[in-house]
């Protein structure tokens, strides 16, 4: 099921069709038909502008722009089935140029085959990174829920494309999502006060800002104007500003019967009712969630999903203490550190029921994890001042997270949290700069790694340090004497200029 994003993501379509679109350059010259069916395409006489192309469909050495146009024409007039029929066999060829692939994409998606489309922009991307199949692929990624990626196309596109507002509310989307809000108001800014869905991302900013009185009068309105597709996303990020400002009763009132099927909402519902001081609601609420086999240890495979599950656990847990329902409560919490090993609320939480069910020794190993956990972690006064720059730079917050899996031995981990905000900040040197000490690192533990030489080579001679990389590339070859790859490096490197 595609999230409430594919309202944003799939509805717009791209400007009208350019034969000879700069982005996507075409080898050759079309048929004097392709720029007479554009001219009857943009008159609106599409079925004129289809009759002109369709003779060139079985002309010998047809040029790719006018199958292409042809393609968008029938997509146009609403027959994706001759669209696909007329591109696919050209585009599953390996030397399908950009704007075959788009459209065939775009075909492929008109007929609910998102994983073919998905391949077709992807390989138009690779050709033409400007082509406006970035903005196809991106808002397709952005409705499946993969922020990272979607952004990843998007903001350059918005950034490129201001007037296409679609895009950038997309691309805001993202940065929301993953918690980017100096990035997130730069795509915002200027787009109309009054539209829904630009006003519900502003609310949820504020509320990323820890503004919750703003996003609370930002977010009423929204409300009370009934927009249905955004009902529960309105519900929500108004309840966290409600829970924010400690008016959990106007939370609860929000939520009360609205949860639907999603667990994170009735877990936000739970929250609330144990802060309003109905504990017994909040086990009523979270029993179903906390019995739920997707929400177990194993079923989690993300990190979203173990955080929900997590907090499931641990809000679960807290309402069971507070009505004295010592065992399973400690059963929950539990369930709550393994999840989340190194939340100190949840071992806090623990020990209180531990204690209550009188396992004093459980209770006591627990404390001694807590206690241990309190002198690795910092200060809180730190840790929010922390939290706040990270608002204001969020690369410096993700680069030191990363840092944080590289101290603790998780080196993929940490180059793939680095690579992925090389991606999503291509502009900032300092995920580069990150990369190539991650890669020491390693290389410093584990000299004769070859992914970690070639990777750094790659870096070196892409910042432009060709003497070291060149050291490297030789090390790689008197491990793996004839390597292809490092091989044709270093002759580039020695080639002369």
């Amino acid at each position: 099921m595609l999230s409430s994003r594919c309202l944003v993501a799939l509805c717009a379509l791209l400007p009208a069709f350019s034969p000879l679109a700069a982005a996507e350059p075409v080898p050759g010259t079309p048929a004097p038909e392709v720029a007479q069916a554009f001219a009857k395409a943009q008159a609106g006489d599409l079925p004129g502008a289809i009759a002109l192309l369709e003779p060139l469909r079985t002309a010998a050495g047809a040029h790719p722009a006018a199958m292409a146009m042809l393609g968008d024409l029938y997509l146009k007039a609403g027959r994706p089935e001759d669209a696909l029929a007329l591109l696919a066999p050209l585009a599953d060829s390996a030397t399908a140029v950009p704007p075959i692939l788009r459209n065939a994409g775009r075909a492929a998606l008109a007929l609910k085959q998102p994983e073919k489309a998905v391949a077709y922009f992807r390989r138009a991307v690779a050709q033409a990174p400007a082509s406006p199949a970035a903005r196809e692929l991106g808002m397709l990624l952005g409705s499946e829920g993969r922020a990272a990626e979607s952004y990843e196309l998007l903001r350059p596109w918005a950034k490129a494309h201001p007037e296409d507002r679609e895009a950038r509310l997309a691309a805001a989307y993202d940065a929301v999502d993953l918690n980017r809000p100096p990035e997130a108001e730069e795509l915002l800014a200027g787009l109309p006060e009054d539209a829904p869905r630009a006003r519900l991302l502003r609310g949820r900013l504020q509320v990323l800002q820890r503004k919750p009185r703003q996003a609370v009068a930002t977010l009423e309105p929204l409300l009370a104007a009934g927009v249905p597709e955004l009902d529960l996303q309105v519900r929500r990020s108004l309840a966290e500003a409600h829970l924010a400002v400690g008016e959990a009763g106007a939370s609860i009132d929000l939520l009360q019967g609205k949860t639907g099927a999603d667990p994170s909402l009735a877990l936000l519902l739970g929250r609330a009712q144990y802060q309003a001081g109905r504990p017994e609601d909040a086990v009523a609420t979270l029993a179903p969630l906390a019995a739920d086999p997707a929400l177990q240890e194993g079923a989690a495979t993300n990190d979203i999903e173990r955080a929900l599950a997590a907090g499931v656990a641990l809000e679960y847990g807290r309402s069971l203490v507070a009505i004295a329902r010592w065992p399973d409560a400690v059963a929950a919490l539990e369930r709550a550190t393994r999840l989340s090993p190194d939340s100190v609320q949840a071992w806090q939480v623990l020990i209180q029921a531990q204690l209550g069910a009188g396992r004093r020794e459980d209770a006591a190993r627990s404390s001694e994890r807590f206690r241990a956990l309190e002198k690795t972690q910092q200060a809180v006064s730190k840790q929010v001042q922390e939290t706040e720059r990270g608002q204001l730079d969020p690369t410096r917050r993700n680069l030191d997270r990363a840092a944080s899996l590289l101290a603790e031995g998780k080196s993929a981990e940490a180059l793939a949290a680095i690579r992925q905000e090389a991606a999503l900040a291509p502009d900032d040197p300092r995920p580069r700069a990150a990369e190539a000490a991650a890669l020491r690192q390693i290389l410093k533990a584990h000299p004769d790694d070859l992914t970690a030489l070639g990777d750094l080579a790659n870096l070196l001679v892409a910042q432009g340090n060709k003497d070291e990389a060149r050291g490297l590339l030789k090390k790689i070859l008197a491990l793996r004497p004839g390597d292809p790859a490092a091989t044709a490096r270093l002759r580039s490197l020695d080639a002369p200029r």
